[in-house]
């Protein structure tokens, strides 16, 4: 298996994953208490959601692709896993990521339309009142001295490929990049997810219950040549996000 960028051939394939990879995630059944009633209006959402990121300007997305040689390889490469990196701050290092296009600039305000439209009036899958306790009660701004940094933004493993390496893949992938740049790698973690971004050099900076359900858990990785610039560790696998200088 290797890493390579998302080309707008994927999608479909991302969008697949995502509806089967997040079907028992916590989150992901709060807020969509209906998928299995209107499976089809939840998988048209996701595909305007990977539609949106692909012009979206500050993101990076990948797959994981099968080739020769793998364990189980079906004669053709499969996208397997996928995530999208963003980038966060207004650092000199941010404008090569912000750099946009006219057509980018039209495909994106019209998927912005039909986002809109999908949600207002079509979608049946989601709870919109859950959907905005959400986004208002998640603590998102405590990542945010920590900018400029990179943030995991979603990560998608096929069921079938799940416990193969894929996800550390990509998790890696995006440390690569962050550490190109010497910043910092941030992401909010599943329950189900924690485990990995732990083995990998994560530390918890933030955990609180949200609605007696949910679980919100912000996680950051420092390079290791920065090991203490943004986090000063307080043992049992968390850490405190240093005040900004």
């Amino acid at each position: 298996m290797y890493v390579r960028p998302v080309t707008r051939d994927d999608i479909p394939a991302i969008a697949a994953i995502g509806n089967r990879s997040f079907q028992n995630d916590e989150l992901h059944v709060w807020l969509y208490p209906h998928r299995h009633t209107y499976p089809d209006d939840l998988r048209r959402y996701q595909v305007l959601r990977i539609r949106s990121r692909a012009v979206g300007i500050r993101q990076l997305g990948f797959v994981v692709v099968t080739e020769e040689g793998d364990a189980n390889w079906s004669g053709a490469e499969e996208v397997v896993g996928f995530a999208y990196y963003y980038r966060y701050g207004d650092d000199e290092g941010a404008q090569k990521w912000i750099n946009d296009s006219w057509f980018k600039k039209i495909e994106r305000y019209l998927l912005d339309w039909e986002l809109w439209y999908e949600s207002k009036f079509l979608d049946r899958a989601s709870d919109p009142e859950r959907v905005k306790q959400y986004i208002a009660a998640a603590p998102w701004d405590r990542l945010k001295p920590l900018d400029p940094r990179w943030h995991l933004s979603v990560l998608g493993v096929s069921p079938q490929h799940q416990r193969r390496g894929v996800g550390g893949m990509l998790v890696k992938h995006g440390q690569e990049i962050a550490e190109k740049e010497g910043l910092p790698f941030t992401l909010e973690s599943s329950v189900v997810g924690r485990k990995l971004y732990l083995k990998m050099g994560f530390k918890i900076v933030e955990e609180c219950e949200i609605f007696d359900v949910l679980d919100f858990v912000a996680m950051v990785w420092e390079p290791e040549e920065s090991k203490g610039k943004w986090l000063e560790d307080i043992g049992e696998e968390t850490a405190n996000v240093r005040a900004a200088k």
